[in-house]
């Protein structure tokens, strides 16, 4: 157990470094996403670690990381995940998102964790009245819960060439976030609270060209690219105030 738990300590370390080379595309308006954004929103993150880039290469997408947007909702929540968000935050804990985090496990951390990251901002659409509430419920009870580590030895392989991994693990390696148990990573925990209050990232159910149809991936499979992709999702376009420009000097 000790052998288990300090290699996968390492690998954590490892895998949570910064690589060098990120770049921002568009600055971020802190104050404008304050104003902005609703509880609710999810929040795609193009990340700088080497997680970051394995995810980035096997879903074939800019988002790496998901979290959710849940405002000052849980400190009207109350207990004692707001009355350390608040002792911690201070006022910045009226700007909260949940994410699942590699390191903690579920946590809240605030808005501003983010603002030198390039960022999507993806609002749902369809909730019916009530259902928000049940999501905001859904992600309170998984704070605390773990991050699932079995994910961990999956993108390790990514990090090795495909040709040099044993063929017996080669098709099981495709399928993270497979996990039945309560650990969650971070974009299964968010498609998990939608799913239960009632809005899928994806169909349930897809027809095909020939009339038949075909289960979609249960929301543990779901990637941060999937809420990028999907119908149920509106993207939201928050940019900064363009800068002024000093009138051009008239020609002599």
């Amino acid at each position: 157990m000790f052998l288990h738990d300090a290699l996968t300590e390492a690998m954590v370390a490892y895998l949570t470094a910064q690589v060098p080379g990120y770049q921002r595309r568009i600055p971020n308006d802190l104050a404008l996403l304050k104003e902005r954004l609703r509880p609710g929103d999810v929040v795609l993150v193009e990340g700088d670690t080497r997680i970051s880039q394995v995810i980035k290469y096997l879903t074939q997408s800019s988002w790496s990381h998901a979290a959710i947007y849940v405002g000052d909702a849980l400190l009207r929540w109350g207990g004692p995940h707001a009355e350390r968000a608040l002792e911690r935050y201070g006022s910045e804990a009226a700007h909260l998102i949940v994410e699942s985090d590699l390191k903690e496990g579920v946590v809240v951390v605030p808005l501003s964790k983010y603002l030198e990251s390039n960022l999507r901002i993806c609002r749902p659409q369809g909730l019916r009245p009530g259902s928000l509430d049940r999501v905001m419920a859904e992600l309170f009870d998984h704070l605390g819960v773990r991050y699932d580590q079995r994910n961990i030895l999956d993108l390790a392989r990514y990090l090795l060439p495909f040709h040099l991994l044993p063929r017996r693990f080669r098709p099981r390696s495709l399928y993270l976030g497979s996990s039945t148990s309560r650990e969650v990573i971070c974009s299964a925990l968010i498609a998990k609270a939608f799913y239960r209050a009632g809005l899928a990232v994806q169909p349930p159910v897809a027809r095909t060209a020939r009339g038949g149809s075909f289960a979609v991936r249960h929301p543990s499979y779901i990637m941060p690219r999937d809420f990028d992709l999907s119908a149920s999702f509106q993207i939201l376009k928050i940019l900064p105030p363009a800068p002024a420009f000093a009138a051009p000097v008239p020609w002599d």
